[in-house]
């Protein structure tokens, strides 16, 4: 009887215990959401896939919290925000708006999706380097600078400009579809939204490195990785053996030295005339000095 009694007392205190625990531990979690929730920020996000040129309603926007490491620039976070706007560009589903990508019907041109402290520059790529043509504006990419073998390193590669929105391909600001247009697959440039100094470091990089650009998700946030600092190599060159059998330059030819106290009228006086020899057939008429 008293084994019985001990049993269940043991058993009543486990209970009661596991109940605590648990108590508690649904406490914490309840503190960690709501924390999360208190240093998160509302945004809007694509609720389908936005075709350029279509006007935004509410039923293409959704209202979600992030934390603010995953916040986009210029994210907008209220409806009301984007409200009679259109698609600048094509906005897949879960994407966040910002302001780059809707805009008035007459905020069509490039400079007015540039804000204050951005600047457009343009560099020159291919299929390869444009990952396969497949880059549309409104993107997000990477900016890659491969750097050649060095006189005491090898060939490295940097990325020297983290999430980049790409702003036009070639001549065209937005693309219509999922699909790039035959002329965009084929891209001969690309322009990008970058701030300042990163436009003094990508001309420097277009001119001493060979540029590539790596495709961004979407979902993925802009400050998710640090830019690389670009490092050239060092392109000294060793000097070289001395050519053999190669005979010195000659000395140079002494000029006479002119004394400057000299008188120079008495010496050109002194100088004899040339000798004039006059000959008459076979007889020396007159000679001489």
């Amino acid at each position: 009887m008293n084994t019985r009694r001990i049993t269940l007392l043991v058993a009543v205190v486990l209970a009661i215990g596991t109940g605590v625990l648990t108590l508690r531990y649904l406490q914490s979690v309840q503190q960690q959401s709501q924390q999360v929730q208190a240093e998160s920020k509302p945004v809007l996000i694509a609720s389908r896939d936005i075709q350029a040129r279509s006007r935004i309603t509410p039923d293409m926007l959704t209202r979600t919290a992030r934390s603010p490491s995953e916040v986009e620039p210029g994210a907008l976070a209220d409806p009301q925000q984007a409200q009679g706007d259109i698609a600048l560009i094509t906005i897949p589903a879960g994407s966040t708006i910002t302001e780059t990508k809707v805009g008035r019907p007459a905020e069509v041109g490039l400079t007015v999706r540039l804000k204050p402290g951005m600047r457009g520059i343009t560099i020159p790529v291919d299929r390869i380097k444009a990952v396969s043509g497949l880059v549309q504006p409104g993107d997000r990419v990477d900016v890659l600078a491969s750097v050649a073998r060095g006189k005491s390193s090898p060939p490295k590669t940097f990325a020297i400009i983290r999430g980049a929105i790409v702003l036009a391909i070639n001549t065209t600001l937005e693309t219509a579809g999922a699909t790039p247009s035959p002329d965009d697959a084929n891209p001969g440039t690309v322009t990008l939204g970058v701030t300042p100094e990163q436009a003094n470091l990508l001309t420097m990089a277009d001119l001493n490195t060979n540029l590539r650009l790596a495709l961004r998700s979407p979902q993925e946030p802009v400050r998710s990785l640090p830019p690389q600092t670009l490092e050239l190599p060092d392109q000294g060159t060793e000097a070289g053996p001395a050519p053999a059998n190669v005979a010195p330059p000659p000395a140079p030819y002494p000029y006479p030295m002119v004394n400057a106290n000299a008188n120079v009228p008495a010496i050109m006086a002194a100088a004899p005339p040339p000798a004039v020899t006059v000959i008459d057939g076979d007889h020396i008429v007159s000679g001489g000095r």
